[in-house]
């Protein structure tokens, strides 16, 4: 999925019109990279090399590939606010399992045309990288609240928010299966009907 052209370079100055499409050509080759080969091993020159240009071009716009990660990790966390801007008051709740399946899938179709990206967030935070750590709270919040909203967990010992937790990592985990036909023998719709049952679950244990 092409990302949205971001206007500054890493010296803050503004790219002509061809200097925004190469950018933007540059952001697109990195994500088809992560699709395909795993992070550690994408270098500086794979990308240029993707799009016909040198190294040196790349270096004009990015700092290195960690910057155009975290670039389109900023576009992933917008989309994701905008996808879930329906469910942030919690009501969705209200209409039992119909409700979760609908979270579970604005959720997984949001994050559907970044999918590289989320797993590269979700494993790269998991190490304890602030720049990922900052950008995956960034892209999971919007998660956060929709679920915090409907459970109404905001306790003192923090139960609550560890409740949460768990269930953005099962969400984050699944993204990371759902270009898969098959796992452990069940399809997308089958996996995601679980995760339906998994947060239906919760909120209901967390309203009795």
């Amino acid at each position: 999925m092409p990302t949205s052209v971001v206007t500054r370079t890493p010296d803050r100055r503004v790219p002509s019109w061809r200097g925004l499409m190469t950018r933007q050509k540059l952001m697109d080759a990195t994500i088809e990279l992560l699709a395909t080969k795993s992070y550690r091993d994408i270098k500086v020159l794979d990308i240029a090399q993707a799009v016909g240009t040198s190294p040196a071009t790349f270096y004009q716009y990015f700092p290195d590939v960690d910057g155009v990660v975290l670039e389109v990790s900023g576009l992933l966390a917008k989309e994701t606010k905008a996808a879930l801007d329906g469910f942030k008051d919690g009501s969705w709740s209200s209409d039992g399992l119909p409700g979760a399946t609908r979270i579970v899938d604005a959720v997984l179709d949001g994050w559907s045309g970044h999918l590289p990206v989320v797993r590269v967030l979700t494993a790269v935070a998991a190490e304890g990288e602030p720049r990922f750590v900052k950008a995956y709270a960034a892209a999971t919040r919007p998660v956060v609240r929709a679920l915090t909203a409907a459970t109404q967990t905001t306790t003192p010992n923090g139960e609550g928010k560890e409740l949460v937790h768990a269930l953005v990592s099962a969400l984050t985990a699944a993204a990371g299966h759902e270009k898969a036909g098959s796992v452990h023998g069940l399809t997308k719709h089958q996996r995601r009907q679980g995760l339906a049952r998994l947060i239906h679950a919760a909120v209901t244990a967390a309203g009795a």
